[in-house]
């Protein structure tokens, strides 16, 4: 017998199932079937990234092991937090490469080398070192 407003019922075990990322502070927890807690995040080795909350995100699950996030859902909003560790050299090649960030973005190397025309707001890193020595030259500093 067909019952309308049937639920979808919760996937078996070793499935995967799409869930709404509920908590991403501390314990990352997941609405499925019920809120699943403590999961672990995984991503490609190197990278490291916290789902953002609300978020809709990719939990596996093998038979018998603890369910862990794989993944989140190709162009929906940015995750909460993304990180590169251990790189010896990242080369990031297009026509545009924007980095933004609520508070800072610190860059910490032996060398930074910035190749290209360096800008700070809208006017060039030269022009502002020259503004400022003339303000000082002037007084105004």
């Amino acid at each position: 017998m067909w019952l309308s407003g049937q639920q979808k019922r919760p996937a078996d075990q070793g499935e995967g199932q799409v869930g709404i990322v509920t908590m991403s502070e501390g314990d990352t927890a997941v609405l499925l079937d019920c809120e699943r807690r403590g999961l672990e995040v995984y991503s490609p080795g190197g990278y490291t990234w916290k789902p953002k909350v609300d978020g809709k995100v990719l939990v596996i699950q093998g038979k018998g092991e603890i369910p862990c996030i794989a993944g989140a859902l190709q162009g929906s909003e940015a995750p909460d937090e993304v990180g590169i560790e251990a790189i010896k050299e990242l080369s990031l090649e297009s026509e545009k490469i924007t980095a933004k960030a609520e508070s800072d973005i610190v860059a910490t190397a032996e060398n930074v080398r910035l190749m290209g025309q360096v800008y700070v707001k809208e006017e060039t890193l030269e022009e502002l070192i020259i503004r400022i020595v003339m303000m000082i030259l002037a007084g105004l500093g």
